[in-house]
């Protein structure tokens, strides 16, 4: 092969990968985004939305405040009385910017402080501080939290 057609072949290679190619999404990326629509289905009280994202699998760990909840159907059960099956009101507003620490290339903890605005049964606001810490693993199904953790601010 003459270098005037070695050359062509590699222009023609190299600019065939370069439009091919679209860079990565990154893994902080890919987790804000998903935290954002979490974010949005809360504040919609969307418990399926909301549960979507969380491992569908009885190995699910999530504890609340010396509570552990195990698996998916029992946090889903537990979510929709937090809820009211979507009547609630409380509106979540994140306070700061998610902390993200990846511990391998699929698994990542998350860290986020959000406060809450609701009405009490008294119809009373109340309102609070919170920190949840999720440990997000991608599986064959895309990234998803398989273990949670939630402490309020007394």
């Amino acid at each position: 092969m003459n270098l005037s057609r070695f050359a062509m072949l590699l222009g023609v290679l190299l600019a065939g990968s370069a439009s091919a190619a679209t860079p990565p999404v990154s893994v902080q990326q890919q987790i804000k985004t998903l935290s954002d629509d979490m974010a949005r289905a809360a504040n919609a009280h969307d418990t399926e939305r909301y549960m979507a994202l969380f491992e569908h699998d009885p190995n699910l760990v999530f504890a609340i405040n010396g509570r552990v909840i195990h698996g998916w159907d029992a946090l889903h059960a537990q979510q929709l009385k937090w809820w009211r099956n979507g009547k609630s009101d409380v509106v979540y507003t994140q306070s700061g910017p998610t902390e993200l620490l990846p511990l391998d290339i699929d698994a990542v903890v998350t860290t986020q402080t959000l406060s809450s605005r609701r009405t009490g049964p008294d119809g009373k606001t109340s309102t609070g501080s919170f920190v949840v810490t999720s440990v997000w693993k991608k599986l064959p199904q895309g990234w998803r939290i398989v273990y949670g953790h939630e402490s309020w601010a007394r």
